[in-house]
């Protein structure tokens, strides 16, 4: 007996290239659809109108305006970390606790040599930057030499050294304590050493991080698209046998684009313990390097893109903290749910700007009807 083959109902194809004004578009009307989407739900949730929701939104986005533009650019900064590992197929998924053992190293030279020595601030800042870059680079390194040399898988390795991270935070700050309590609390606070170490004010606390992490997006975008290495990491995360072939140190390629994760990391780890937190917990960071890769993958690796999406994101994590308040609701779980909807219709807009869907109805009609004549 001849059997027919059905042509499929839909076909999705590979679109060509959209122009980028296109793009741009496509993007933001979808999460502009998902954005309204959310509203519904949390006016739902709150029991009031959308109308309302929305103003309590953008009072508690925009209520203390620098700290909005600080959260954005923090969560930049973790982006920013993880794209050079990522561009290689490097999946590092340890930026938290890279950033963390940083701000840990800085925390602990901000605490003993301002007890313990006589030494000018602007040195022991000196200190804690080299500090917590060297912890830092040393965090990022050690998975990326195993994946070098043994091929280990990369991904379950940088999440357990956020584990280890963690802990070792709780046991310093214990150490750090007297064993007391679990913290030392803010460092240098007070006393005739008080705020050494503290990174000087400029208007106020998030100033000096914002340029810095600024400055170090114009980096990485120079890093990626124009100089040798990002041409390198191009290569090897497209096929690592085209690296080889091509004569790349593909080992040393991994350790030294590790080593500027680390690098960043460490920036990031001080200027959190020097110039906003004068201290370190396991919550200092909270989710930021993960939702840090979701802001760099959506954001297909573009600086510019990534700081639209972290302002959105800001958005969304300051204006809910208000809703939530004012509705007596869950504060991260609206924000979990209302950031898991505009990640997904970012996917969505994806979807749309790389593949076209299309339909077979005319075809698939006429297959049928050749197996009814038969």
């Amino acid at each position: 007996m001849n059997k027919t083959k059905l042509t499929p109902l839909f076909t999705i194809l590979k679109r060509d290239d959209i122009v980028l004004w296109k793009r741009i578009l496509y993007r933001v009307l979808i999460v502009l659809v998902g954005f309204i989407f959310a509203i519904a739900f949390t006016s739902i949730v709150a029991k009031d109108n959308p109308f309302t929701i929305t103003g309590s939104l953008f009072e508690g986005a925009f209520i203390n305006i620098w700290r909005f533009i600080f959260d954005a650019a923090l969560l930049l900064g973790f982006g920013l970390a993880i794209v050079p590992s990522f561009k290689m197929k490097y999946w590092n998924m340890g930026a938290n606790g890279q950033v963390v053992v940083g701000a840990l190293a800085s925390c602990v030279c901000m605490f003993y040599l301002g007890r313990d020595t006589n030494l000018p601030s602007s040195v022991v800042i000196i200190i804690m930057i080299i500090a917590s870059i060297l912890a830092s680079v040393f965090w990022s390194v050690i998975p990326a030499i195993f994946k070098a040399f043994f091929n280990t898988n990369e991904t379950l390795f940088t999440l357990m050294t956020n584990y280890i991270a963690l802990a070792l935070v709780s046991y310093i700050n214990s150490v750090m304590a007297g064993g007391n309590q679990d913290s030392p609390g803010i460092i240098n606070l007070t006393g005739p050493r008080a705020r050494v170490g503290w990174m000087p004010r400029v208007m106020n606390n998030y100033f000096l991080p914002i340029i810095i992490i600024i400055l170090i997006g114009v980096f990485i975008y120079f890093y990626i698209n124009k100089s040798v290495h990002g041409f390198e990491l191009s290569v090897l995360g497209d096929s690592r046998n085209t690296a080889k072939y091509a004569n790349m140190n593909t080992k040393w390629i991994t350790i030294r684009t590790l080593i500027v994760t680390g690098v960043i990391c460490g920036i990031i780890g001080f200027l959190l313990a020097s110039a906003v937190n004068h201290s370190v917990s396991a919550a200092s960071v909270g989710n930021l390097g993960f939702t840090g890769i979701l802001v760099a993958w959506a954001s297909n690796f573009n600086p510019l893109i990534m700081a639209s999406l972290c302002i959105l994101l800001s958005f969304i994590s300051n204006g809910t903290s208000t809703v939530c308040s004012t509705y007596h609701l869950s504060g991260e779980n609206l924000s979990n749910i209302i950031v898991g909807i505009v990640f997904f219709c970012l996917l969505i807009a994806e979807f749309i700007i790389r593949y076209r869907v299309k339909f077979n109805f005319k075809n698939k009609k006429e297959v049928l009807l050749k197996k009814e004549g038969e």
